[in-house]
């Protein structure tokens, strides 16, 4: 008892007890429940498969899968570029650069809601300051949250805007892990300053790349609180990602357990997403 007691992995007791409280218990309660019919007032009634089975004949579902994989290919390679861009001029240690990053770094630390309800009253149709500045140009009002592609690429920019500050500090930690003398040594073999970058700082940043990418698709696939306040999932079916339909499934239509079978399926295409990311990696 006593070597237990000293042992250092009874330190990660707690943590173990946090994951399997409120991730491992949850999760398994979610597989569970998917095959029961529940509408949370009359008790859960066991259906097998039937769940899964109507999910293949939903189409609004698989409609909700394809809006959220588009959002995830417009908006992930500006999530890893733009804040790229922006550690580059930013790595390095001075007065005007810590005071940019914290201004860049700010859109994260606000409140989603906050930030997405300023986000909607800029692109607003009649009073929005976007289409006033569009309009003051001689140019037409974009119809930003009212036609669906222009409503899918505003939360494409309202998710690069929120994400970009922490993607920035990722590529800065991985800047400054390079060594000064790998630089010294590609300039003195006549590199420029885009040759040092691609040949050299950019191969030693993938590992930094790599945990760029899977938090920028984390961050995206799963968003919720974005679409919900900015388009509710319209105009139409055309912003409804799958997490707001699971939503709308289980709190407006009260079927619980038919959404849990969402649930499940949604967590094992974002497994296999983030296997195929690691696999992409690696090769």
């Amino acid at each position: 008892m006593k070597k237990l007691i000293n042992s250092r992995f009874l330190f990660a007791v707690p943590a173990l007890a946090f994951l399997f409280i409120f991730v491992l218990l949850p999760v398994f309660s979610v597989f569970v429940l998917s095959f029961f019919s529940w509408d949370l007032i009359s008790p859960p009634k066991f259906t097998g498969w039937g769940n899964f089975l109507r999910l293949l004949e939903d189409k609004w579902f698989w409609n909700s899968i394809w809006v959220s994989i588009k959002l995830l290919m417009m908006t992930v390679p500006m999530c890893f570029f733009v804040p790229l861009a922006l550690a580059v001029c930013l790595y390095k240690e001075t007065t005007f650069s810590k005071i940019l990053r914290a201004f860049f770094y700010w859109p994260y630390m606000m409140p989603a809601v906050a930030g997405t309800t300023m986000f909607k009253w800029l692109l607003s149709y009649d009073l929005g300051l976007l289409n006033h500045i569009i309009k003051s140009a001689g140019f037409s009002p974009v119809p930003w949250l009212l036609k669906p592609t222009p409503a899918l690429f505003a939360i494409s920019l309202l998710r690069t805007w929120g994400m970009t500050g922490l993607l920035m500090m990722m590529f800065i930690t991985g800047l400054q892990s390079v060594p000064e003398e790998f630089h010294e040594a590609a300039r003195v073999d006549g590199a420029n300053r885009w040759q040092t970058f691609w040949y050299v700082t950019f191969p030693l940043l993938k590992n930094t790349n790599l945990l760029v990418l899977t938090t920028a698709i984390a961050h995206v696939f799963r968003d919720f609180a974005g679409v919900y306040v900015l388009t509710g999932g319209g105009p139409g079916y055309s912003t409804m990602v799958t997490p707001l339909y699971i939503y709308n499934t289980a709190f407006t239509q009260w079927r619980i357990g038919y959404a849990y079978a969402m649930s499940v399926v949604f967590l094992l295409i974002s497994f296999a997403i983030a296997v195929v990311t690691l696999r992409v990696r690696e090769r």
